[in-house]
């Protein structure tokens, strides 16, 4: 047997060992900066998307919880924050001169088929004792209640409106909150 030694005379005339240059991180592929943009551009998209959307119910909101909070409303003080808050919403050229059956036709048409009826029953009492001198206390009771949960399905039901499908839009519609 051959005896190794570890001197360096005997072995044989070997290189170091040379490791290669560290790969760098940079630059990163053009897809991850692809895939960036894109990503930094739907967060932004989704962000205004949200912004809009809270700008456009923001009436809504104040609305409801106007008529949430004050249980002491009257048929004319809800008639006419229906009114208020169409008006956010709707040309306020149209809406400023309906009054009585007109103003009732007009929020009736802007709610979905399914709830117009269901609207025209429950304020059909308010909207005739509006401009009545007086009226029987129970019967005015009975009219703010109903009058009340139509205020809660319009506002829920009918705003913000929803968008035309048509490539023609009324333009007397567009003044309000979506312009």
């Amino acid at each position: 047997m051959q005896q190794v030694s570890a001197s360096p005379t005997n072995t044989l005339a070997l290189k170091d060992i040379h490791l290669p240059e560290q790969i760098a991180n940079y630059p990163v592929a053009y897809g991850w900066w692809l895939l960036a943009a894109i990503i930094i551009f739907m967060i932004i998209i989704t962000i205004l998307k949200i912004i809009k959307s809270t700008k456009l119910n923001q009436v809504k909101k104040q609305a409801l919880s106007q008529l949430k909070n004050n249980s002491q409303m009257t048929n004319s003080d809800m008639i006419a924050l229906l009114k208020w808050a169409s008006m956010h919403y709707f040309s306020r050229a149209e809406l400023a001169k309906l009054f009585g059956e007109s103003l009732k036709e007009f929020l009736a048409s802007k709610l979905p088929t399914k709830h117009q009826q269901t609207f025209a029953e429950l304020s059909e009492q308010a909207f005739i004792n509006q401009y009545q001198a007086h009226c029987e206390v129970n019967n005015n009771a009975e009219s703010d209640e109903k009058l009340q949960q139509a205020v809660l399905l319009w506002l829920n039901c009918a705003l913000p409106p929803k968008p035309f499908k048509n490539k023609e839009i009324d333009k007397s519609t567009t003044q309000g909150v979506n312009a």
